[in-house]
């Protein structure tokens, strides 16, 4: 077994050390510096508040210009908290990482520099340094002049953006009135390469989103009276909510190029906002802001950033359908928000509501009677956790009641999904219909990994775009539900086999396939995948091969986890800054001695999830016993689940390792709890399938 052991990391350092020349490419470590062949002037129009559901031809014209004439991106505001304000958006520019004002009832109304200073300085440095995000504001500043590059700020908000690290402004100027804002705004373009204006907030006393439209036709105008080859790129988007009681995707657009060689080229016009930061086709990020600017500029090496510089990819070619686009968006991200806030408890009510009135009815009238329904009802709530992410196949957001075609598209899934596990022929084999199912989810998630992630975009169990938390690779309901789906499956496939080497070549291909497509950077990118799966599954693995379990094996098979993926964090680092995920954006911060602060900011996501309410505080307990019960059925007087452990012990192998999964996921993954309960909620569906079939072959009462 020693050898088998050996063979199987010997494999694994194979596959690593083969995708290492695809992983990382020679390390680019510069100080910042000025390209003249890709430096181009950029002006960027900040604004907040405004949303592509504010603008339309006839009240918005030349912010409806704009999308006609730019590539367009739905920008989440995400700060530090959930919602944001003008100061947070000016802050995350000046800095290039999330940052914020202090925690205020109303948003502050942004004040012009006295003196030559930014006023309240000092409480967003305090405030920063609260923070677990390691903002340095003044970095776009400061870097952009260690390359020799100059940045004008006109506006309150743009002396934030342009100040250097202690505060104080160089180059800036109050915004004119009305009807000069344009050749001010003009004239410091030619001669600055980065111009910061800030527009104003659309919540803010005497002004409007009309107002802001007036003084971008205005900018437009002026610009467009410059020679074509001094034209400089205009950048417009509205960096925050500029509320403090709620959040929406704000407006951005890009018109003109940024230069030859620049990361975005071309004129945009047809095309939608993107950046390596998102990888989702018009979806962009504030933090993606300052590198843009910086490399408008041509100032390279500008590593140690959040965001990534903006780029394009195909879209619509008109102004309408750019809007819809987004609007789409937008609808999909407030329905996902709608929904979630009662749908999982909704969810677990339900289901605990079913298998008691099954329980009673299975005792008063024999099991017989409740077959079907925990048959049939089983399978269905097993394939309504894979049907939430396969319902972003269908266009539910052009619905006029989006909840209801969310929804009903979640169910309609669900039932197509069942209906084909109980009508295939693998439901000749033993739990064939609940293997198809755990195929089926495998299958979706592994292959919208692979395809980027579109799917998990705003629905119940994937990633929210508002919290900003993940836009690319697996998130942690996806993972949760990957790595259920799989070992449940691993259990009834197994069980069909009867050679063993035959069990354990099938599950040494199938964690080394989920550990490449989880891992890896641009696809999975899931730093707690590898352990979390590969500490799950030993016991499964040792189990299948017939090796006894000890914790020394355990702890071998998870510390060579661990290896393997600082490994690829290490490779991943060792790329351009640019092409970085956050994979290598972690092991720099490891270096930098960052690390600890990105640490404690996910332990304390765990903490906020956990101590939501006294519900959330009890699921712990409710997860644990469920567990017990699933891996114990006889203490729990469950003894047609017993009887399937007994045909197939491997199923009850399957689910001794999900438990061990879980626990491990809870404590690696910054979702914490989420993770066992969202693979609770196919796990108990599933055991309910297996006892109805059971169930049916039971003589009837009476």
């Amino acid at each position: 077994m020693r050898r088998a052991l050996a063979a199987v990391w010997a494999v694994i350092l194979i596959l690593a050390l083969a995708a290492a020349p695809a992983v990382a490419s020679p390390a680019e470590v510069a100080s910042p510096a000025q390209d003249e062949a890709s430096a181009h002037p950029v002006v960027f129009l900040g604004f907040a508040g405004v949303t592509f559901e504010d603008l339309d031809p006839n009240r918005t014209p030349n912010l409806w210009r704009l999308i006609d004439e730019s590539a367009v991106g739905s920008l989440t505001p995400r700060s530090v908290r959930p919602t944001s304000c003008a100061a947070d958006g000016w802050l995350a520019l000046s800095s290039g990482r999330r940052a914020a004002d202090e925690p205020r009832p109303t948003c502050r109304v942004l004040q012009e520099p006295i003196g030559g200073w930014v006023p309240d300085w000092d409480v967003y440095l305090d405030q920063a340094a609260e923070d677990n995000y390691t903002p340095a504001v003044g970095t776009l500043t400061e870097t952009a002049k260690e390359a020799d590059a100059s940045v004008t700020g006109i506006g309150p908000g743009a002396a934030i953006g342009t100040a250097q690290p202690d505060g104080r402004t160089e180059d800036w100027q109050p915004l004119r009135e009305p009807g000069e804002v344009g050749e001010q705004v003009a004239a410091a373009s030619s001669t600055s390469d980065i111009v910061l204006v800030d527009l104003g907030s659309v919540y803010s006393p005497g002004q409007s989103v009309a107002g802001i439209d007036e003084a971008v036709g205005e900018v437009l105008a002026s610009i467009d009276e410059l020679p074509a080859e001094g034209s400089p790129t205009i950048i417009a988007a509205s960096i925050a909510d500029a509320r403090t009681d709620d959040s929406r995707m704000q407006f951005s657009a890009v018109r003109g190029g940024i230069g030859a060689g620049g990361p975005m080229g071309g004129q945009g016009s047809s095309q939608l906002l993107t950046s390596s930061s998102t990888r989702q086709p018009g979806l962009v990020q504030v933090t993606d802001l300052t590198p843009t600017l910086l490399a408008s500029a041509g100032v390279t090496g500008t590593g140690g950033m959040a965001g990534a510089p903006l780029s394009f990819v195909d879209g619509p070619t008109d102004a309408a359908n750019k809007q819809q686009a987004m609007i789409d968006r937008q609808t999909a991200v407030l329905t996902q928000e709608n929904i979630s806030a009662w749908f999982y408890a909704a969810w677990g009510l339900l289901l605990a509501g079913l298998l008691v009135t099954c329980t009673v009815i299975a005792k008063r009238r024999g099991v017989r009677r409740v077959a079907n329904a925990m048959k049939v009802g089983g399978l269905l709530a097993a394939a309504l956790p894979v049907s939430t992410f396969l319902v972003n196949v269908l266009p539910w957001e052009r619905s006029p009641s989006a909840d209801v075609a969310m929804l009903g598209g979640v169910v309609g899934w669900a039932i197509v999904l069942s209906a084909l596990a109980l009508l295939g022929p693998w439901r000749r084999l033993p739990a064939g219909a609940l293997g198809f199912i755990a195929a089926t989810t495998v299958g979706v998630l592994a292959v919208d990994v692979i395809t980027g992630s579109s799917l998990q975009m705003s629905t119940l169990l994937g990633e929210p775009l508002l919290i900003a938390s993940r836009f690319y690779g697996i998130g942690n309901s996806a993972l949760a539900l990957y790595c259920t789906a799989l070992l449940l499956g691993l259990g009834v496939v197994c069980s069909w086999m009867h050679r063993r080497w035959a069990i354990t070549t099938v599950v040494i291909v199938a964690v080394l396939a989920s550990c490449v497509l989880l891992a890896t950077p641009g696809l999975g990118t899931k730093f707690g995948s590898v352990p979390t799966l590969v500490l799950g599954t030993a016991v499964f693995a040792l189990t299948a091969a017939g090796v006894k379990l000890s914790w020394r094996r355990l702890l071998l098979f998870g510390g060579g986890a661990a290896g393997l993926m600082l490994l690829v964090l290490f490779l991943d680092w060792l790329r351009p800054a640019e092409q970085r995920t956050h994979f290598g954006n972690f092991f720099d911060s490891i270096l930098t001695g960052e690390a600890g602060a990105v640490l404690l900011r996910k332990i304390g996501m765990n903490i906020d999830i956990l101590t939501q309410s006294w519900l959330t505080m009890l699921l712990p307990f409710a997860l644990a016993a469920v567990l017990w019960a699933a891996i114990s059925p006889a203490r729990f007087r469950i003894p047609l689940l017993r009887e399937w452990y007994r045909d197939m012990p491997l199923l009850r192998t399957s689910v001794i390792s999900l438990a061990v999964l879980l626990t491990v996921g809870t404590f690696i993954n910054d979702s914490g709890i989420v993770v066992p309960a969202v693979g609770i909620l196919f796990l108990v569906p599933a055991l309910t399938h297996l006892v109805g079939l059971k169930a049916k072959e039971q003589p009837a009462l009476g």
